[in-house]
């Protein structure tokens, strides 16, 4: 496990450029139709948008261009999903009703330990109950990191509340886009980081080069015997040819006596 030394600006300053490569406008619908969905199904599309949305943004992340139709992905696996929001909502409440410390835990602490459930949930295909044991190892020693992440965001969120929340709906995508580059500097800490969707495609071009030379070797040693075998009954013919030419010559000097 290595230090996250990258500050919260830079967090930002990386979602802000992604989304400002032509993609904000795709985002803020992907965020705002899948904040819509899950609030009018509650319980029963809640989890299914936010994995969705999640998938969405880690894919738009590593550059791999995802379509608008990533945000539904998660009815796609919609038993982990429901099962992974009931069983963060029980946990959470379970901390929460447990006097002084356990409020304090539920209330500040859990929601950052379980805040990686759906990220794992769909990039790794990982159940419900994995995905959460999963984030609170992860997020160990990062919860703070988040902690702060979260609260730069303050000075957006009063300024949404000032334009009666429309600011608000604007500021989701950036908001989306900055946990996905928190979650992919946090895979890198732990040494578990996944390429881009380009150095994939690189790597897969070098094994490819890779395999066909590999194959293309053995074929030439097998064929250097095989011509050599070819030009020995050649090489006979004109010996078994003269034999009969020598012959001849005998008798063509009988006639002359």
């Amino acid at each position: 496990m290595q230090i996250m030394d990258v500050s919260c600006k830079e967090l930002r300053k990386r979602a802000w450029n992604r989304l400002a490569d032509g993609n904000y406008w795709q985002s803020f619908g992907a965020s705002v139709v899948g904040s819509i969905v899950g609030s009018i199904g509650l319980i029963f599309t809640a989890g299914a948008m936010d994995a969705g949305v999640t998938n969405y943004y880690i894919k738009q992340q590593r550059d791999q261009d995802p379509e608008f139709t990533e945000i539904f992905g998660g009815f796609e696996r919609y038993g982990s999903t429901l099962g992974g929001y009931i069983l963060r909502s029980i946990f959470i409440f379970l901390w929460s009703i447990i006097p002084i410390f356990g409020q304090i835990f539920g209330v500040w602490v859990k929601p950052f330990a379980y805040s990686q459930m759906y990220y794992f949930m769909m990039d790794e295909g990982l159940g419900a109950n994995d995905s959460i044991t999963k984030s609170k190892e992860m997020m160990n020693g990062y919860k703070w990191k988040l902690f702060k992440l979260s609260l730069s965001f303050i000075g957006w969120y009063l300024l949404g509340a000032l334009t009666f929340g429309i600011g608000m709906l604007f500021l989701a995508p950036y908001v989306d886009a900055t946990m996905a580059e928190f979650y992919a500097e946090l895979l890198r800490c732990h040494g578990a980081s996944k390429e881009s969707g380009d150095d994939q495609t690189s790597a897969e071009a070098v094994f490819d080069l890779t395999d066909a030379v590999e194959t293309t070797t053995p074929v030439e040693e097998t064929e250097a015997p095989a011509e050599t075998a070819a030009e020995e009954p050649v090489a006979e013919e004109p010996q078994s040819e003269e034999a009969p030419a020598d012959d001849v010559e005998p008798t063509d000097e009988k006639p002359e006596e």
